[in-house]
């Protein structure tokens, strides 16, 4: 079967999709001696060209710097995009157990993306907020496939249906499953995030910007995203409560008179400068104490746990800073590393259906917006004893005495 060549440049190698209005080719450069594939999106219906060609080629945004070429032949217009060297995201989470912090990173990445795309019309954003439009490369990061596909009946669409479609992605990745559902998974969306989520799949929020500040202010966040969160935090404040810098003045003014001597200043040193130090002979001066971080903990209700015991777990966590105390809680329940339960009670009570091997963490945050180091537990659920029912002879019978 002969080849087929477009615009005398490219070459098609596979057809991903196709309708009577568009479709999405992966080609070659014919002029090439790099083995390079790109993705080719072919336009032929006048009213998706008229509708989204401006905001690819002109939307100053992530869309329009990731256009390599867009060229129109007899009436059919084309867009030329790099092939993602990675994952779909839909196929990624069918086959991952994500960690909660693989969770958080994805979500973080995916509303950064959309936020780069945000001059684009909603359209664009739309069709590109899709499990299979978003490419998972080094089991970290999110980008955008730009496999671009529009349904012929919905070309006027507004940022509301975006924010259902990134909502419905965010509820996908927390449940780990690309038939992620809001009323199934709700549990495995952690307290801070569910109204995120919610109001995302309500359509309620106006850009990705609006919805990404809200997920900053997570505890989450602080957590495992945030340039102070987690161990860096942790040993930065440490390092910070500990170490204290002293002058020693004694030193400090041999070493001015030194340098002054070397300057031809000493007549000066010694006769102005050094009386105005004299006073501070043999005092220090020491930094001010940075806020420590607090110390998560907790205790258990059971020692030996069995199938269909209900477990209280208390929070014991506690903090050195005078005045600060602990305002926020992130309790985590994981079996098998699949995450099964998260709450930000103060005391959480489980109830352990099953037997097998759980981590319970907590993490908690002072009034200083300060988080902990995750306390974890790791706890075997033991199969719940059955007890063997005694049979007892007849009570009614008196007994042998022979």
């Amino acid at each position: 079967m002969e080849s087929k060549i477009i615009n005398g440049k490219y070459e098609v190698l596979d057809t991903l999709l196709s309708d009577e209005y568009q479709s999405v080719f992966v080609c070659k450069k014919l002029d090439s001696d790099v083995e390079e594939n790109f993705i080719l999106n072919e336009f032929r219906d006048n009213e998706i060209i008229d509708t989204i060609k401006n905001s690819i080629c002109y939307s100053g945004d992530s869309v329009s710097e990731s256009l390599i070429d867009s060229f129109e032949v007899d009436g059919v217009f084309y867009t030329l995009f790099p092939i993602p060297k990675g994952t779909p995201l839909e196929e990624y989470l069918s086959k991952h157990n994500l960690t909660l912090a693989d969770k958080m990173h994805f979500t973080d990445q995916l509303l950064q993306n959309f936020m780069g795309i945000d001059k684009s019309i909603p359209l664009i954003q739309y069709t590109l907020a899709d499990l299979n439009n978003l490419t998972v490369i080094s089991r970290k990061f999110l980008i955008f496939s730009y496999l671009f596909c529009f349904d012929k009946n919905k070309l006027q669409v507004s940022f509301d249906a975006v924010s259902k479609k990134i909502g419905q992605i965010i509820c996908c990745i927390f449940a780990n499953s690309p038939e992620g559902n809001i009323e199934k998974d709700k549990d495995a969306i952690p307290p801070g995030m569910f109204p995120i989520v919610i109001k995302a799949l309500e359509g309620s929020y106006d850009s990705a910007k609006q919805m990404y500040q809200d997920f900053k202010n997570t505890l989450l966040y602080k957590t495992f995203i945030d340039n102070e969160s987690l161990d860096e935090q942790i040993r930065k404040n440490i390092y910070k409560a500990k170490k204290r810098y002293v002058i020693y003045w004694p030193r400090f003014i041999t070493s001015l008179l030194i340098l002054a001597v070397l300057l031809s200043g000493g007549f000066w040193l010694a006769t102005k400068a050094i009386p105005a130090f004299i006073s501070k002979l043999g005092s220090r001066e020491t930094v001010r104490k940075e806020n420590t971080a607090p110390v998560a903990g907790f205790s258990i209700s059971i020692n030996k746990v069995y199938a269909g015991d209900d477990v209280t777990f208390v929070d014991k966590s506690s903090d050195s800073d005078p005045g600060d105390t602990i305002e926020s809680r992130l309790w985590t329940i994981e079996k098998n590393g699949t995450v099964i339960l998260n709450s930000d009670e103060e005391t959480l009570s489980f109830v352990f259906d099953e037997p097998g091997n759980y981590t319970i963490s907590l993490i908690v945050q002072d009034s200083m917006g300060t988080s902990s180091e995750p306390f974890v537990h790791n706890l075997k659920v033991l199969e719940k004893l059955e007890i063997p029912e005694i049979e007892t002879g007849d009570t009614d019978s008196p007994p042998d005495l022979k």
